[in-house]
C-alpha cells in the first residue's frame, strides 16, 4: 500500500507528465492549424488561378463572338449598300423604291453594323481599337456613296464613274476588316 500512497503522493512525476502531453497537444494543434492554414492558402491561390484562366478564356469567347458578328453585319452591311446604290442609280426606280430599299433592308444593315461595331470596340484591345478606327471610317465611307443619290436618284451622275468609287470603297472597308480580323485571331485563339 505505500507503494500507491508514493505515487499518489508525488505530484512532481506526473506534472512533467502533463505538461509534455500539454505541449504535445498543443503542438499537434498548431502543427494541424499549420497545415489548415497552408492547405487553405493552397487552395484559395488555386481557385483563383483557376477563376482567372476561366475569366481570360471567357473574355476570348466573347472577343470570338463579337468579332463574327462584325463579320456577318459587315458582309449584309455591303450587301445592302450594293443594292442601295443600284436602286439609287437606276433611272427605272421611283423615289418610293429607293425609299422602301433604305428602310426595309439598308437601314437595318447599317444599324446591325454600327451595333456589332459598338460592340466589338467594347470588347477589343486597345491595339484593336486603333484598327477598328479604319474599318468605321471606310464603313461611313460606303455609307455615304450609298446613300448619296437616295434623295435625288441618278440624275446629272456619271453611273460608270459612281460604280467605281463605290467599289473601290467596299474593296477597302473589307480589306481593313480582314487585317484587324487577322490582328485579332492572335488574341482570342
Amino acid at each position: 500500500m505505500a507503494e500507491k500512497k508514493d505515487r499518489a503522493g508525488n505530484t512532481t512525476g506526473e506534472r512533467p507528465n502533463r505538461r509534455g502531453a500539454t505541449f504535445a497537444a498543443l503542438a499537434g494543434a498548431l502543427i494541424g492549424a499549420l497545415a489548415g492554414l497552408t492547405g487553405s492558402t493552397l487552395a484559395y491561390f488555386e481557385a483563383k488561378d483557376t477563376h482567372r484562366a476561366e475569366g481570360a478564356a471567357r473574355r476570348a469567347d466573347i472577343r470570338r463572338e463579337a468579332y463574327v458578328d462584325l463579320s456577318a453585319s459587315t458582309n449584309r452591311y455591303v450587301q445592302q449598300a450594293t443594292q442601295m446604290l443600284k436602286v439609287s442609280l437606276d433611272p427605272a426606280k421611283s423615289a418610293e423604291d429607293r425609299r422602301r430599299q433604305f428602310e426595309d433592308k439598308y437601314a437595318p444593315a447599317n444599324t446591325d453594323l454600327s451595333r456589332a461595331y459598338t460592340t466589338v470596340r467594347l470588347v477589343t484591345t486597345p491595339d484593336g481599337r486603333r484598327d477598328l478606327e479604319e474599318v468605321g471610317a471606310l464603313s461611313s465611307r460606303v455609307g455615304k456613296l450609298a446613300t448619296d443619290r437616295y434623295d435625288r436618284g441618278p440624275a446629272g451622275v456619271d453611273t460608270k464613274k459612281a460604280g467605281i468609287e463605290f467599289t473601290e470603297a467596299v474593296e477597302r472597308q473589307l480589306a481593313a476588316l480582314q487585317t484587324f480580323l487577322d490582328k485579332a485571331a492572335g488574341e482570342t485563339l
